[in-house]
């Protein structure tokens, strides 16, 4: 009885050792950033800013429109032009919204306050050429940085 006990304990210890070596080969391996935000530019409200100004376009998008991102202590503009057949911008004055950068505990967001009603995007993605923002009934967006 004693030496079944032992090889009892002895395979159930090894099993367990297995089991957490296992878990935490895998932790190691899994990419648990891409389950996040993916701003390696970005630690400050500030640096969000700074990246984000300029204009962008949607990705894959037949529509011709650029859209433009510009701070100024803080508070930001979000403005929509349509690109005329000369290349020239026209400002589409649609109701556009202040913005402000927020950081939450899981990473960045951007508030869209148009005054009666605030809206939030989270920043799946930054760089100084792609952004992906994602809404909060989990659709995102692609952009890309143009020259302006």
């Amino acid at each position: 009885m004693c030496f079944n006990s032992y090889i009892y304990n002895f395979f159930t210890n090894e099993i367990i050792y297995t089991m957490k070596k296992t878990l935490l080969l895998f932790l190691m391996f899994s990419p648990l950033n891409s389950l996040g935000q993916q701003l390696e530019c970005c630690e400050s409200e500030k640096n969000v800013e700074t990246y984000l100004s300029g204009n962008w376009m949607i990705k894959d998008s037949d529509l011709k429109r650029q859209y433009s991102y510009r701070f100024n202590d803080g508070v930001g503009k979000f403005l929509i032009y349509e690109i005329k057949e000369n290349g020239s911008l026209e400002d589409i004055n649609e109701n556009q919204p202040t913005l402000k950068i927020l950081k939450k505990k899981n990473g960045f967001e951007i508030e869209h306050d148009f005054g009666v009603l605030k809206t939030y995007t989270k920043i799946k993605h930054l760089d100084s050429i792609k952004l992906i923002v994602a809404r909060h009934d989990g659709s995102e967006k692609e952009y890309y940085k143009v020259s302006e």
